[in-house]
């Protein structure tokens, strides 16, 4: 494998919920809905692209703000 590959940096739901200031379970709920930051699964795991919970928030905080 190449060193030089470079990966997104990935979030668990506790990162997520620690970020967005929220609980846990709200991230869990989001994600079974299809609401919130896109996520997807590794396995049982679901992690979040630290970039898409970015540009999710960013698009959040635009709505609300309109």
């Amino acid at each position: 494998m190449d060193a030089g590959v470079l990966f997104p940096q990935l979030l668990t739901v506790p990162d997520v919920a620690e970020i967005l200031c929220v609980p846990v379970s709200t991230v869990h709920h989001w994600a079974a809905r299809g609401d919130g930051p896109p996520s997807f699964k590794v396995g049982k795991h679901r992690r979040f692209d630290a970039a898409e919970v970015r540009q999710w928030l960013d698009e959040t905080k635009r709505r609300a703000a309109a």
